[in-house]
């Protein structure tokens, strides 16, 4: 992936940081235009803080994905509840969802 740090030195190939493009993304999501099918209200708190995840956490996770989790990403009780509907006894990463997103 091309992730790094939010500190972390800019690499050639991405000439900002992370957290700068995270910030780009966000402001890009507000923007109306009528070309635009629609747009992140102003009144919404940026995404991580929706979604209850720290940027660091947020770098953790992303940095190495598939090593954290196989199938299913979020709240340990959603996953563990989609995983009993489809009749999954054991979910790799489920420790990883408590620790990264806690309910």
């Amino acid at each position: 992936m091309l992730l790094g740090g939010a500190r972390e030195a800019r690499p050639e190939h991405r000439p900002f940081h992370l957290a700068d493009y995270l910030d780009l993304v966000n402001w890009t999501g507000r923007v109306v235009r009528d070309d635009k099918r629609g747009a992140i209200a102003d009144d919404l708190p940026p995404i991580l803080e929706r979604i209850g995840i720290t940027r660091a956490a947020w770098l953790d996770l992303a940095k190495d994905l598939e090593s954290h989790f196989c199938t299913w990403i979020g709240q340990a009780e959603h996953v563990e509840w989609v995983c009993e509907q489809g009749g999954q006894r054991c979910v790799r990463g489920i420790r990883a969802c408590r620790r990264l997103f806690p309910s």
